[in-house]
């Protein structure tokens, strides 16, 4: 058996290789990656092989994954290079997991590669990292238990000083700013991103309370798909410290989210790469900064009703975010490689995965510092 992970030598990928190569289920582990040097570093410390690839050539691309049983792609921004790895997993007839966080693309994914991947008999499942991923898993679970539901909530928030990738100042550029989807009585509406659904909620320690905001993210777009009687879903989120939110929210006044070429004293950018490299830039900054956690936090709440009685379930957890989110992707390919996991089709994780089996699999990996599973119950006498 044979797996393949696209972008293994970014942060994200390079964990994935790490779980894999810890369980040994695959005879061949390959790092493919557009960075050589970082990429051989990965591969021989995990016993595994490596590839160059750079994932913008299909041939290239092709030649790399053909022969493999899964493939994990973990190369963002996934707004940009998602649909060309999905598109060539699936004409190559591999098996495809990803950690996609761009909900507008997560929805561009499903409606034009699905068909296609259930004719060629392939498992592709988009978005299973911590949100989304384990946040939909565990949506999945707490529906199954009630008979109604009303609403799904995703709260999330992270420190600075969280290692990330270069993808990661685009993504939240590009969905946690600007007009982004909210479900709400049955219907999508438009929000303003980190402005708008301010609510004041209690995280897990060390981060505590925080006023929260709509951001734009995978859930929002693919539960109510999949629990289709769910009425309302958003997700909101904050950051440690909260003076990161205002600066990103000046900086979106400025106007530095265009993709328009500027020429700059002869060198040629765009507004929107600029800021991607001023924010990692004041990211390391701030994270000197005293009391700021390290890590990020993840909340779910689902509420709805079970024999004619409200009940709530809620579930929350901290882990840093390499380990939250590469994790599950891992643990998905295994499943899949085993047949644990066969849906052909391009589904998000609330459709094809086994939610109870795969949350204790992933209990076991000890990535949460605590997780906490609870249940309210309407009363109807004390005891």
């Amino acid at each position: 058996m044979k797996a393949v992970v696209l972008g293994g030598a970014g942060i994200m990928g390079s964990y994935a290789v790490e779980v894999l190569a810890r369980k040994a289920f695959f005879s061949e582990l390959v790092v493919a990656d557009i960075n050589e040097e970082r990429g051989k570093e990965i591969a021989a410390k995990n016993d595994a092989k490596f590839q160059k690839v750079d994932v913008s050539n299909a041939q290239n691309l092709a030649s790399c994954i053909k022969d493999a049983d899964v493939v994990i792609n973990c190369v963002g921004p996934f707004y940009k290079f998602a649909p060309l790895v999905l598109k060539a997993a699936i004409e190559e007839g591999v098996n495809y997991v990803d950690i996609c966080d761009d909900y507008d693309v997560t929805h561009e994914l499903i409606e034009k590669f699905n068909e296609e991947a259930m004719k060629k008999g392939v498992t592709c499942i988009i978005g299973l990292g911590a949100s989304p991923g384990i946040t939909n898993v565990i949506a999945s679970y707490a529906a199954e238990m009630l008979d109604e539901i009303e609403e799904i909530k995703v709260y999330v928030t992270r420190g600075i000083k969280e290692e990330a990738g270069e993808a990661i100042p685009y993504h939240m550029l590009h969905c946690w700013l600007g007009e982004i989807p909210v479900y709400e009585n049955g219907k999508y509406k438009k929000a303003r991103g980190l402005r708008d659904g301010k609510e004041c909620v209690r995280f897990p320690e060390p981060f505590g309370e925080a006023f929260v905001y709509y951001f734009g993210h995978p859930e929002t777009v693919t539960l109510p798909k999949y629990i289709e009687e769910v009425k309302n879903v958003c997700c909101k989120g904050t950051f440690f410290p909260p003076m990161f939110r205002e600066i990103l929210l000046n900086l979106e006044q400025l106007g530095l989210l265009s993709n328009e070429l500027l020429n700059v004293k002869g060198y040629t950018l765009t507004p929107i790469d600029f800021l991607a490299s001023y924010i990692s830039s004041t990211v390391q900054k701030m994270s000197n900064m005293p009391d700021v956690p390290e890590g990020g936090a993840v909340m779910v709440e689902v509420k709805g009703k079970k024999n004619g009685k409200a009940r709530i379930y809620k579930f929350s957890g901290i882990a840093r975010m390499k380990e939250a989110t590469a994790t599950p992707a891992a643990i998905a390919a295994i499943m899949i490689a085993k047949n644990e996991i066969k849906s052909p089709g391009v589904k998000a994780p609330e459709a094809c995965v086994p939610a109870k089996e795969f949350l204790n699999m992933l209990m076991t990996e000890g990535i949460f510092g605590k997780t906490w599973m609870a249940e309210e119950k309407e009363m109807e006498e004390l005891p």
